[in-house]
């Protein structure tokens, strides 16, 4: 699953960072919105993880005061994925291999949402 609109930023994102397996943005209510490097049934399953995860903690935040969340890092055996919010109810998460240089990753994720965060915003249902 891939928007054509979108498809040049997350080709990009690959490039700089090649440890990516994967990347996908989805509505603040889970559906996938673009991805690049998964199947649509992994995009489908992890835009309802992602927005799941991102509700959770930012729950915790609010619960605990702690303020907004930035970014949530989740460790596996093979792989992270690192999430965060990219627009007005729009989150991404990417994946990659657990031998990725995270600063890196996360910086890219930073340039990716300062760069074009505005534009990647999901509309309010209706």
């Amino acid at each position: 699953m891939s928007s054509d609109n979108l498809s040049w930023l997350l080709q990009d994102f690959h490039r700089q960072v090649p440890d990516a397996r994967g990347l996908i943005l989805f509505s603040a209510d889970g559906l996938p919105t673009a991805s690049s490097g998964m199947s649509d049934d992994d995009a489908d399953a992890l835009a309802a993880l992602g927005s799941s995860i991102n509700s959770t903690v930012a729950g915790a935040s609010a619960r605990t005061g702690s303020g907004r969340v930035r970014q949530t890092l989740v460790e596996s055996d093979d792989a992270y994925l690192l999430l965060t919010r990219a627009a007005e109810r729009t989150g991404l998460l990417v994946v990659v291999s657990i031998s990725a240089d995270l600063e890196l990753t996360a910086s890219a994720v930073e340039q990716l949402v300062a760069r074009v965060g505005a534009h990647l915003a999901t509309p309010a249902r209706r």
